[in-house]
């Protein structure tokens, strides 16, 4: 018979398991906890972190000019920041913003810049797809290896994405993604989809989900095995689903742009591609973020349509707040990130990006707001990161 003592260290070890299971399936991957090292946090794509937000909007640094691609988002991991600068990747100090390195690379010609494509981390390496993917040693960006895709056509938006020894990358108007060795940049396999191949893969165990659009003629949403990239299901869309997919656990968050009104926010069986509920919201490329058992979206476009921050059941798809219009908080670039109870959220004017937003989660009121920033956020290690008008801006304790 055990004695009290002994009683309550196994109720103390099993509520520890319990807390490091939700985070699991929050988060994606134990790995991942502390650090942002992929855009919206892990493969998954779930936008969010076991780490604390700050609770004001104080001042970390801020980086230089860098001319940050603007709609992107940082990653972060072993002390550093990986930025998207348009035509090179830069290397910033976790703790002071300053310069490490800074590695050159050819961007993707045309209308790329109106979008950001993220860059992804893994084990002291660090990737960036535009017109070619690059591998580079996360130390001093030195590069490893690239490849080129064979159609000629670089990335827009979708940035690549790495999980168990594979980096799944696009070529967007080449209509393919590519599986590469993350050790060496081989080829293992390639899919076809049908129009633009423009989101960041999300994957989750053996599965990936990707998708291709056409310019306001839907699109379709596929889901194929890792291990040979054969096709598991796919599900055709009305809307142009240019965004990524989030997952958790069996089902895959998605949204869609209309170019002519409302899009929508979707819960997918990753099991078999059927559709589990579809809520209209304003028209975007966002992806989602899930915790709490919700959804968090984003829409609006300056111009053509109100600008709005949603919570969902991820259930039931019941609408369970939304931010005001004339709050104009989020936009169809913005994708939200959650961290212990707050949901940071980007602001825009006329396509520039003004400011980030601390939202309560539970109800999305405005806890603080930062008057720069707000393009992705990203959270790691009781910071927050996120860029405007060429600049890094860090919140929290820096050092």
């Amino acid at each position: 018979m055990m004695n009290a003592a002994s009683t309550i260290n196994v109720r103390l070890s099993w509520a520890i398991i319990v807390i490091a299971t939700a985070c699991i399936s929050i988060c994606g991957s134990a790995e991942y906890w502390n650090d942002w090292p992929q855009f919206h946090q892990g493969p998954e794509h779930a936008g969010a972190s076991s780490s604390s937000s700050p609770l004001a909007n104080q001042t970390a640094w801020v980086s230089e000019n860098i001319s940050v691609q603007e709609g992107s988002s940082v990653c972060v991991a072993d002390g550093r920041v990986f930025v998207n600068c348009v035509d090179q990747l830069v290397c910033l100090d976790q703790s002071s913003g300053k310069i490490i390195w800074n590695a050159s690379f050819e961007a993707t010609p045309g209308i790329c810049h109106v979008w950001g494509f993220s860059p992804a981390y893994d084990s002291g390496k660090v990737f960036l797809s535009a017109s070619k993917t690059v591998c580079l040693n996360a130390s001093d960006g030195r590069e490893l290896w690239s490849f080129v895709p064979p159609t000629g056509r670089g990335a827009v938006d979708g940035g690549p994405a790495v999980a168990a020894g594979r980096v799944i990358v696009s070529d967007w108007d080449g209509h393919h993604y590519y599986c590469l060795d993350e050790e060496t940049g081989t080829q293992l396999w390639n899919f076809t989809v049908e129009g633009n191949a423009q989101s960041t893969p999300a994957i989750s165990k053996d599965r990936a989900v990707i998708s291709g659009w056409e310019w306001g003629l839907g699109g379709k949403i596929y889901c194929v095995s890792m291990d040979n990239g054969s096709e598991i299901w796919n599900f055709t869309t009305k809307n142009s689903p240019c965004g990524s997919a989030a997952i958790s656990e069996d089902t895959a968050y998605l949204t869609t742009y209309n170019f002519e009104g409302d899009g929508e926010v979707m819960a997918i069986s990753l099991q078999n591609g059927s559709l589990l509920w579809q809520k209209p919201i304003a028209r975007t490329d966002c992806t989602p973020a899930l915790a709490e058992g919700c959804v968090y979206v984003c829409g609006g476009t300056d111009g053509f349509s109100d600008k709005a921050t949603y919570c969902f059941d991820a259930n039931t798809g019941d609408l369970l707040w939304k931010t005001s219009e004339d709050d104009g908080i989020g936009e169809w670039r913005c994708s939200p990130a959650y961290a212990r109870g707050l949901l940071l959220v980007g602001k825009t004017e006329n396509m520039n990006y003004v400011a980030l937003c601390a939202l309560n989660a539970t109800t999305g009121e405005t806890v603080w707001r930062y008057p720069a920033g707000g393009s992705a956020p990203a959270v790691a290690d009781g910071m927050v990161f996120s860029s405007g008008g060429g600049r890094v801006y860090a919140l929290g304790q820096g050092g």
